[in-house]
């Protein structure tokens, strides 16, 4: 399906400014002032962000002071605290963060996860149940529980003591009578972008001051890094000096499970940056979690031996690979029965006894990337559906889903992403109420769209101007990678590449430079390798290096064929259209 260019705004004469002042290349100037850095002091303050500048005070985190009374007056007492976290990379490392600095003030402090599949999420019953057995006194959550009223009060019920961590949304469920610390508390708390693993740090970094180690946060940011990454939190402010200073942690001095990690993802060899822990790094934790049990990864995090650190990550290598054969096993069955249902309806539905729970939403993507329409997978449990479900283009697939909230026992999510539980039976249903919303909707609502930063001329993109793009990281939610687009250039050397052929490789050619370029997991590969037309293309630009060379690659996200102006078009004789086309 083709796509749909928004190109931003950017002002010329601010652009102008930018180049003469800063000596930017053009297109990087066009890109900051897209985004709204638009003049030279703005831009050295956002190309050079600093933890000193921008980490603002925790106390400004609503209910943060209370845990942190509530904590400290545990350690003071030899409590035996334990970090119940989430299985998700944001939780996991989270609980690193807060178990590790509990450790270094010298508490007693033992970090739980819940079973995914066993358990479920947060404060449930079951996972109390085994978190009791370590004989605690005190519970502290992290990046969950904000939701946990009734389970809270069990917990206090039982005799423990309890504080509350999370950055999720409250609603009407917050628990009473314990200390709660969430920056969402505040609608206007500047600290509400910051991930669960992000007010962990700020726990540590109020107690620390307190304890005699006021400085004790600052060895944690490459944790922390990894969970605001991995939750796709926006990387501005705060969030963008943590994880500028996480990744330099990572680059100068790699603690030996994340070296042990980028060495089994091989990337060891590559400087860390946020970009490349989205792939390498930060899936393999997230494996552990998919699969089940985080505890693997949580195991890993929480060393500091090297070569425990190398038997844990070949490990959870084995538990990835684990992931991505069930991944592909499901999406071949889930390809198959979609292939037999679609027949051009707006949303697709598929369902199957027990799926796998932790890799339906990776495979909902891979449906929506194939028929270009918002899909949901069910796995089938007994008389439930549970399902993951991905939208296309402009589509809020929350909102069709909140459509049919009559049918559903549960649901959450955002307009791209959302999860749905409800009786199977009624599974018919809620895919003819979901097909008749999207039926209602434009056909432009399905269309991707893809946001420009500027248009670029091929032979701006040289080795030096594109270098400077990293000047720009991290990059992340809020802030991506920018994407350019070359107007009316032609494909060469095109070709199909990769174990299983769905790459796409091709050279853009505008007569005066020329770009190599790749499109990965490209669903029409076959009229591509047949396109002999002029061609809008858009790219991300980075650096390739190979066999000791380096070139410039555009990272392809759409090709359109080039469209001659409307407005000319009808000012134009008919006979004429055919060769203006031309």
């Amino acid at each position: 399906m083709s796509a749909q260019f928004k190109i931003k705004a950017a002002d010329p004469a601010s652009v102008v400014r930018l180049e003469r002042e800063l000596g930017l290349p053009r297109f990087i100037a066009a890109t900051l002032v897209a985004r709204g850095i638009d003049n030279p002091a703005a831009v050295h303050r956002f190309l050079a962000p600093s933890l000193e500048r921008d980490w603002l005070d925790p106390y400004i985190i609503p209910g943060l002071s209370d845990v942190a009374d509530a904590l400290e007056a545990a350690v003071k007492r030899g409590d035996h605290i334990l970090v119940f976290g989430d299985f998700d990379l944001d939780g996991i490392s989270a609980t690193t963060v807060l178990t590790r600095g509990l450790r270094a003030l010298g508490a007693q402090a033992t970090p739980f996860i819940p079973l995914r599949f066993e358990e479920g999420y947060a404060l449930s019953q079951a996972a109390i149940t085994r978190a009791c057995s370590f004989g605690p006194d005190f519970i502290v959550t992290v990046d969950c529980g904000i939701a946990c009223k009734a389970e809270a009060a069990a917990v206090v019920e039982a005799g423990l003591g309890l504080a509350i961590t999370d950055h999720h949304e409250p609603v009407d469920l917050v628990p009473e009578g314990v200390p709660v610390a969430d920056p969402k508390c505040d609608a206007n708390c500047p600290s509400s972008i910051l991930a669960g693993v992000g007010v962990a740090l700020k726990l540590v970094q109020v107690l620390g001051g307190r304890l005699g180690q006021p400085h004790l946060w600052r060895d944690f940011t490459d944790f922390a890094t990894l969970g605001t990454v991995a939750d796709l939190m926006p990387m501005r402010d705060e969030n963008r000096a943590l994880v500028s200073d996480g990744i330099a942690r990572m680059n100068a001095a790699p603690r030996p499970c994340i070296a042990a990690l980028l060495a089994t993802s091989g990337a060891a060899d590559k400087p860390v940056s946020a970009t490349n822990l989205s792939f390498s790094v930060i899936p393999r934790l997230n494996a552990a979690g998919r699969m089940g049990d985080a505890q693997l990864a949580l195991d890993l995090l929480m060393t500091d031996d090297f070569e425990e650190a190398n038997r844990l990550a070949t490990k959870l290598e084995s538990v990835n690979d684990q992931r991505r054969a069930i991944e592909a096993e499901l999406s071949e069955i889930a390809k198959a029965q979609a292939a037999e249902i679609y027949h051009g309806q707006r949303a697709l539905v598929v369902s199957g006894e027990s799926w796998h729970e932790g890799v339906k939403g990776i495979v909902a993507s891979r449906l929506v990337n194939t028929y270009g329409v918002p899909s949901l997978l069910f796995t089938i449990d007994g008389d439930e559906a549970r399902g993951s479900g991905r939208s296309v283009g402009q589509v809020s697939l929350f909102s069709a889903v909140e459509s049919a909230s009559d049918l559903l026992r549960r649901f959450g999510g955002h307009d791209a992403a959302v999860g749905v539980t409800l009786p199977a039976d009624k599974l018919p249903e809620f895919e003819r109420r979901l097909c008749a919303y999207m039926d209602a909707l434009p056909e432009g609502a399905f269309h991707p769209l893809v946001e420009i930063d500027s248009c670029v001329s091929l032979d701006e993109l040289t080795l030096d101007n594109v270098a400077q793009l990293d000047k720009l990281a991290p990059f992340g939610q809020e802030h991506p990678v920018p994407v350019y687009l070359a107007r009316d250039v032609m494909l060469a050397n095109c070709r199909a590449v990769g174990a299983e052929k769905n790459h796409f490789s091709c050279s853009l050619s505008d007569g005066r430079a020329t770009v190599s370029g790749i499109m990965f997991h490209c669903s029409d590969i076959e009229s591509l390798m047949r396109t002999d037309s002029v061609v809008n293309a858009a790219f991300e630009v980075q650096i390739d290096e190979w066999r000791g060379r380096k070139s410039v690659k555009a990272m392809l996200q759409s090709l359109a064929p080039a469209r001659t102006c409307g407005a000319l078009e009808a000012c134009l004789n008919p006979e004429n259209l055919s060769f203006v086309a031309d």
